[in-house]
């Protein structure tokens, strides 16, 4: 019988659990739900510094009430989790990543994105995990969805050409004046971390970022528009936008190709190949063509369990490591330096940032 891993969820809020809820969303919609789907997982233990809460979601996912924990570190200490997964705030997770680290149980961690507050936070993770050996996993999991995975393979192959520019977005209801200390970033961090990781998982290596904001609550307050221009070292050219103040939500990437066309995000999925055009004598057109949807779809979520699984019993590098997010993050960053800086380019070494 193949071994089943003691896990501890961290925040116990809306993506470990309450998400679970909405009717509309695609299930498992949360780590709690993940792990619970996974074979290889059990939750264990379970922790958040309300405990309201707490309780209710030991009560949904069968957690006996002695392993209900307020503090993290006790509940590394006494329940000795092989697996963390942390859903809280993105300002603590630098703390929690490193708590649990140096605990020796455990074997692999499951991380919410963003990585973290800021690229010396990220780092900290990165080498703590790396010291002990244990497979961060960062929670970017649009790169074990199936579709986005095709993608990448239409990329590699050159079915369309080369990749030359991505238009990418993550639109939100206009957002309130939140502070900076805490939330660091507007939509750009908190969704359009997937954007970023997109660019790079799509589109390679950055080299130079110029970016905006629009900061109407002052520069104390997190933005309520970021976006840029990327310019990555094959030569794609990423546009970028998060927030735009909309009255929709809105999450999509169109990748364009010297011979094609793919719309791709919650919007579905769209194809398009050049061909002869029915407007112009002697010119080429988009036309719609079927995406060739993948056989076999596993939940994204669920993907992102089995991949600390995978790592944990391989040893192997997984998908959406530390150094991913890492790589991520310090795109956002450059675009909140360069808008800070009225605009100025911001280049970007081998190690990004």
């Amino acid at each position: 019988m193949a071994k089943v891993y003691k896990t501890a969820v961290v925040g116990c809020g809306r993506i470990a659990s309450l998400l679970e809820e909405d009717p509309l969303r695609e299930k498992p919609a949360t780590h709690a739900g993940a792990l619970a789907a996974h074979p290889a997982t059990k939750i264990a233990a379970a922790c958040d510094i309300n405990a309201e809460r707490l309780e209710r979601f030991g009560r949904k996912w069968g957690v006996p009430s002695p392993y209900w924990y307020r503090d993290h570190r006790e509940m590394l200490r006494r329940a000795q989790p092989e697996i963390v997964s942390i859903a809280t705030w993105t300002d603590s997770h630098c703390e929690i990543v490193l708590e649990a680290a140096k605990t020796p149980s455990v074997k692999g961690i499951y991380c919410e994105k963003p990585i973290a507050s800021s690229m010396s936070e990220a780092d900290r993770m990165i080498a703590a995990c790396k010291k002990r050996g244990i497979p961060l996993v960062i929670g970017h999991e649009r790169r074990f969805d199936a579709n986005f995975v095709r993608v990448k393979e239409i990329i590699e192959k050159g079915t369309l050409g080369k990749l030359k520019t991505i238009f990418a977005q993550a639109l939100s209801l206009p957002v309130p004046a939140l502070p900076r200390k805490k939330y660091v970033g507007g939509t750009l961090l908190h969704d359009g971390t997937h954007l970023m990781d997109l660019a790079l998982y799509f589109g390679g290596p950055a080299k130079w970022v110029i970016g905006f904001n629009k900061r109407p609550y002052g520069k104390e307050n997190i933005e309520t528009t970021a976006g840029g221009i990327i310019k990555m070292e094959n030569d794609v050219t990423v546009f970028v936008e998060g927030g735009g103040e909309r009255e929709y939500f809105k999450f999509d990437l169109d990748l364009q190709f010297e011979r094609g066309r793919i719309l791709i995000g919650n919007s579905g999925i769209h194809a398009f190949a050049a061909g002869k055009s029915r407007h112009y004598t002697g010119f080429r057109e988009l036309h719609p063509v079927p995406f060739p949807a993948p056989k076999t779809r596993v939940n994204s979520l669920v993907g992102g369990v089995a991949e600390v699984v995978r790592a944990i019993r391989t040893g192997k590098e997984p998908v959406s490591n530390g150094q991913d997010a890492r790589d991520a993050l310090a795109l956002i960053m450059a675009v909140y330096e360069s808008a800070g800086a009225d605009g100025k380019k911001i280049r970007i070494g081998n190690g990004l940032g």
